[in-house]
């Protein structure tokens, strides 16, 4: 069965989940840890792109991640609301990664279950 995941990009200080500048799907392979995890995958790519350009142009980096994660186009799409089928969620900010367990699409019933800087 597919872990899938969602990952929003923010800008500083948004604290409303509901108001991402992008919104990535994952199909699978959504959990947090593991080699084919979310955080080794998208956290190098994140991570260059700091150090290159900065995340401060939020669109700019949601766009660059999904161009990083071409290959896996099967994997890959884009949003435009919160599933209902998602077990994580990844908000993303310019200074770190907060990872949330979701037992639905509401934001306020989410569990922030780690922060990962950058």
């Amino acid at each position: 069965m597919s872990t899938r995941c969602q990952i929003g990009f923010y800008e500083p200080d948004t604290e409303n989940l509901q108001n991402f500048e992008a919104l990535i799907y994952r199909h699978s392979d959504g959990y947090p840890d593991s080699e084919h995890g979310v955080i080794a995958t998208i956290k190098p790519i994140l991570d260059d792109f700091n150090k290159n350009r900065g995340l401060d142009d939020m669109e700019y980096a949601s766009a660059w991640l999904v161009a990083k994660l071409k290959d896996d186009y099967l994997n890959i799409g884009i949003s435009k609301a919160f599933h209902g089928d998602i077990e994580y969620f990844y908000a993303v900010y310019p200074n770190r990664m907060d990872i949330y367990e979701t037992p639905d699409s509401k934001p306020q019933n989410w569990k922030r279950i780690d922060s990962v800087p950058f």
